[in-house]
Order: structure tokens, then sequence, then C-alpha cells
């Protein structure tokens, strides 16, 4: 790092008009009292602001030097529960009084468990690149210590950029190249793999550039025959007049119960009919033609949730073996996961003799999906963290990864623990994660999620079942992913909910508990749910299951007001002959554009049909004179024009 300038935190006000070229975020040497560095970091724009607090990963005023400044880049970390930086240790490392971030570890004996995984997520604004340069290692006395790291493009399923180990090494090693060539005009992802023994290795600096925007700013993504949802920006270049909003729901059956049962507990739609499990010891099943008049079948037999409350289950797409078509995943009496099997979703064997398969916890939902994309099957079960001193119960969530349950039942991967502390280390008094399920939609982790808010907070009184609670309730959210951990939890901070509780009097007003799973049945979706009348520390008399539907797609769409509003979406291949839009609009109509932006001949201009008040799960655009099908195999971009309108989704068909 010779030669490199280092600007005190009162310059960062010149940097901003005055961007150089690089940054290199320093770890060290900052000349701060220890108290000023746990104060967490704003040099780099939104770095680490979700967390605060000696010793808990905390930045903000820490990191006062760095070369440069990149304006349109935000980074922000992610890693298990022990994220810390040294200032415990300052006395033995080489970096004198700095904020290092410690590469921590928790082996069992010391140096021999399995590695930890870190990442730092780039994500640029403006249309700029993203290159991940160098970083220096900093160790303390003779440890042996390796370091693996992967750049990934989008998310942790995405395309890997470059790849590397230092292999086994011992004290610091300064200015390890990472391998990236060139910038990505996108979210990019390191993600850091480290073995050694605990509290024996920190990242001191870590060099990065932000490339200008240039021709490759609009790099080509893969659309296939995939349908593309607009959760996010994954899919768009560009976009004006349009606004983001979440869907609405609506309950069925006048928005009472449809089962009188409670969840922790799955709803599946298999062989032509709707398939529940509810909660119980034993757990119970129903089945129902329509979705909303069930009978109970039968009680599970073997499947031992001793615990008797927090078992889901799950038809597996990926599964060969008939005998193993279903999975369950479920609280053992110790309160770890357990795994079963069964051919019939009734009767049941456990993996793993009925032992547990994971650590502590898993007394809320304990979720099993397979991740086709990544070829792995992902677990969310809870996880615990410290109590403050009062005593307050603070509740997380893990997931873990897993290419083959079967052989190797209790080979889980922990990818990350987390809980809400955006808004620092008191949050947990606010809200917390109770539970969390990941279902999967064209490529799109979505995550159910159970938020509790106010945790243990009466102060509304004594039980009543007419008042509608807000405090000590649990609440229906979904966040989104594209790579099922790095969560978009925007809906959560905006309080917006999925299905919203109840009104005074009802039977689900101060509780909502969603399925493990949501289904797709006749175009549309299909969210159940349990619901209760009363609160989480409160006696609840009144509870069951309920169903609401939602339009195909609609979890959340863009929307366009009386005045026109265009998308335009990153370069794709067209990979066939027709294109599907699910929309409701006044007006529209689709351009299309080559992969530099500049219309097709037959498809722009006048040439692209504007349409009048369509509502449409599956719309196909109409040139006049031409056919999509010209221009198959080519690169495309579609340009979108709307007016009170809403987009909820396109594809491109076989």
């Amino acid at each position: 790092m010779n030669g490199k300038t280092f600007l005190a935190l009162v310059l960062l006000a010149s940097l901003l008009t005055s961007p150089l070229p690089a940054t290199v975020v320093m770890f060290e040497n900052v000349k701060l009292s220890a108290a000023s560095e746990m104060d967490g970091l704003q040099a780099v724009k939104d770095y680490g602001d979700h967390v605060s607090g000696v010793s808990s990963g905390g930045f903000a005023n820490s990191f006062a030097r760095g070369n440069g400044w990149t304006p349109n880049i935000s980074l922000d970390f992610s890693a298990g529960k022990d994220r810390k930086t040294v200032s415990s240790w300052r006395a033995g490392w080489d970096g004198g009084d700095g904020a290092n971030y410690l590469l921590d570890g928790d082996p069992r004996p010391r140096g021999s468990g399995p590695p930890w995984y870190y990442w730092y997520t780039f994500t640029p604004r403006n249309r700029a690149g993203v290159t991940i340069n160098s970083l220096d290692l900093d160790g303390v006395g003779n440890h042996t210590n390796r370091v693996d790291w992967k750049i990934y493009a989008g998310s942790r399923a995405g395309k890997v950029l470059a790849s590397g180990s230092t292999g086994n090494f011992s004290g610091d090693k300064e200015e390890v190249e990472l391998g990236m060539k060139s910038p990505h005009f996108g979210v990019v992802v390191l993600e850091i793999i480290r073995s050694g023994a605990r509290t024996t290795l920190a990242i001191d600096n870590l060099d990065f550039d932000e490339a200008p925007p240039g021709r490759t700013a609009h790099s080509a993504i893969e659309v296939g025959n995939r349908k593309q949802l607009f959760v996010d920006d994954y899919v768009i270049s560009a976009m004006t007049g349009l606004s983001r909003d979440l869907g609405k729901p609506v309950k069925l059956n006048g928005g009472k119960p449809v089962f009188d049962a409670w969840f922790y507990g799955t709803v599946l739609h298999d062989e032509g009919k709707f398939k529940l499990w509810y909660r119980g010891n034993p757990y119970g099943y129903a089945e129902s033609k329509d979705g909303v008049h069930f009978r109970r079948i039968a009680k599970l037999v073997g499947l031992d949730t001793a615990r008797g409350d927090s078992a889901t289950f799950y038809i597996d797409p990926h599964e060969k073996n008939p005998a193993h078509r279903y999975k369950a995943c479920y609280a053992h009496s110790t309160i770890r996961a357990a795994l079963s099997y069964s051919a019939d979703g009734i009767h049941w064997k456990p993996y793993n003799n009925g032992k547990p398969v994971t650590g502590r916890a898993a007394d809320t939902t304990n979720h099993i999906t397979w991740d086709e994309d990544a070829k792995v099957y992902r677990l969310f079960t809870r996880t615990d963290y410290p109590r403050p001193p009062d005593g307050l119960e603070v509740r997380g969530t893990r997931s873990m990864t897993n290419p083959d349950i079967k052989s190797d039942p209790t080979g889980w991967k922990l990818v990350r623990d987390w809980k809400f502390d955006r808004e620092g280390s008191e949050e947990c008094r606010r809200r917390q994660i109770y539970g969390l399920s990941d279902w999967i939609y064209h490529g799109v982790h979505f995550a159910q999620m159970m938020v509790f808010e106010w945790p243990n907070d009466l102060s509304e009184g004594p039980a009543d079942h007419h008042k509608r609670h807000e405090r000590d309730v649990l609440e229906y959210y979904i966040a989104t992913s594209r790579d099922g951990d790095s969560w978009d939890l925007s809906w959560v901070y905006a309080g917006r909910k999925m299905i919203t509780r109840g009104p005074a009097g009802s039977w689900d007003k101060d509780m909502i508990v969603p399925s493990s799973e949501i289904i797709t049945h006749n175009d549309k979706h299909w969210l159940y749910y349990a619901g209760s009348n009363e609160r989480h520390g409160a006696p609840r008399p009144a509870q069951g299951i309920g169903v609401a539907t939602l339009r195909l797609d609609g979890f959340v769409f863009l929307e366009a007001g009386a005045r026109m509003g265009s998308l335009t979406t990153k370069p794709f291949r067209l990979e066939g002959k027709r294109l599907q839009v699910n929309v409701a609009c006044e007006k529209f109509r689709v351009e299309v554009l080559d992969e530099k932006g500049r219309p097709w001949p037959g498809f722009s201009g006048p040439e692209a049909e504007t349409v009048s008040n369509v509502d449409n799960l599956r719309f196909e655009p109409q040139w006049k004179g031409s056919l999509l099908s010209a221009l198959e195999g080519r690169m495309v971009q579609l340009k979108f024009h709307l007016e009170k309108a809403r987009l909820y989704s396109f594809q491109v068909p076989r």
C-alpha cells in the first residue's frame, strides 16, 4: 500500500466534489480514540449502517482515511453473528490502534473447525462499474491461516468473475490480488472463505475502483424463457415515471377461517387437490378440492415432532426416489432441526436415525427447499442471540445449504445468521424476525417472514378479544432476493404487510403466521396463513387457518400514472418467437431496441402498436408488419411505454 494518499475524515467533503479513481478502505492507524473507532463507517456510502457497538461490527465515523472516493458505489458487509472489529484484541495486532475487520471463527478445538464465510456487496449507481483489486490480511502470532475467495456478478448465485486462494500462511499477507481484470457494471459480491484459528486474522485494507459508465454499462443478462418479475432492478436498465408497489391479496371465505387448526405448517397443491398439514402432536393432514372446504384425513405416523409445534412440509422436485418425495423439517426435542421423508405425506421415516441435523435453535418455522439454480438444499431455522441485561429474548434466523441431504443429512454449511439491526442494537425492542421460509418463483426467492413487532410489550392492556392491538403482534411480510440470502427488507421498514391482520373483533386481528409455501394454481397465488385474536404473550382463544389469493405475478408491480412512463430492459438474447406481458393498463406499447439502445427497424416508433384498456396475464404485443420471430437469436432490449398501468412481468416463452 506504499504511495497511497491517506485523507482524514474532514477532507471527505472535497472528495465528493473531486472524485479520485480508486478507493482503499483503511481498517487501521486511524488515530482516533477507541470509542470513536467503534462508532462505525461513513467514509464509504451505506457501509455498515445496520450494525453498531464495540465488537459487533459497527463502523460509522470509524474509517477516516482512504485513497479516493467512489460516490456511485455502496458497500455493505454480511457475515455470521460473530462479526467483530479487533478493538478487543488491539494489543496483539500489527495494525496498532486499528479497527481491523476480524475474520473470526469458532472452531472447536481451535483451528480444526469448518471455514467461516463473509461477504462484501458492492452496489453501483448511475451505471457505474466496479473492479475489486486487492486486500491486505493482518495476522497475529504464528498461527496458520487460509483465505479463499470468489467474486460474483449480481449475487452469490451469479456468474463467478474471479476466484483464488492464499493457501496456508502465517503472519501478514499484503496486497493479495483478487484477479478481477475488468469492471462489472452491476452488483458485485466478494465472498471471503476463511479457515484457521479463531481471532488470529483480520482484513486490513480493501482496494477497489469505480469505473465510469461505458458502452458495457448495459451488460447483458440471461433471460431465456424464464418469466421476469419486477421485484427489483435486475432486468431494468432505465426507468422513468414508474413506481414500485406491493400487491394486495384478497381474503377468501369472507375473511373467515377455512380450517379450524393452527400453523406452523404447510399447504400444497398436488395431484389435483390442496393438501394441508397442520400443527399438533402428532401433526395432522387434511385435503380440499377447492382450497376452501377441507376435511381431515389422518394423523401423521412416524414423524417425531416431540415439540409438536414447528414442522413444515415440502414436495421435493429434485428427488428421484418416490419413497423420499415428501420432506419434513421440524424441531427435535433438543430444539435442533431434524428431517424426515415420506412417500405419501402421512407415513414418515427419519433421516440421521432421528437425531438432529443442526445445532440450536429450531422452535419456530423450520423450512427446507431445493434451489435448482444453486443446486443445493436450503434450510432455514431460528437462531439464538445474547439477551440484553433485562432478559428480553432476541430472535434471529439462520440459513444453511447442503447439496445432498440423503448421503449427508448433517452436512449443512452455514450461510448466515442474521437479525433485524438496521436501526441499531436496540431494534430488537421494535421488531424481531420470528420465522422465515423461502419460496422460489421463476428464480426469485420470496422470504415469507413472521415479524414480531414490539415484542413482549403488553402496555395496551390485558387480554381483549375485540380490540385490535399494535404491540406484541406477529405480522406477515415478504422480502425478495436473487440468491436466497441478500434479502431486500424494504417492505418491512416501510411497514407494508403482505397480508394485513383483520379488523377489531376478527379472529386474525393480532397474529398472522404464513404457510411455509405459496401455491400457484388456476392463474392465482394462494397464500394460506394462521391467525389469532390475541397477542403473542396473551391467551388466544380464537385461532384458525385462512387463505387469500393474489393476481398471478402480483406480489410486486410497477405502476404508471396519468403521465406516460417507460421502462427499458437490459440487453438479452431473444430465445423465443413471442413476447407475453402481464399488464393491466389504459395505454401500453412495447418497442424493441438493439443492445446499444437503437430501434430495431419494424419494431419501434409507429410500428409498435399502442393498445388501450388491456388487463391480461399473457398479453402478446404486436408490431405492424413485423413478427418478433424475425429477431430470434439476436440481442435485444425491450422498452415498455405505459399510462395508467400496472406492469407485473414479461416472458419470452419457448
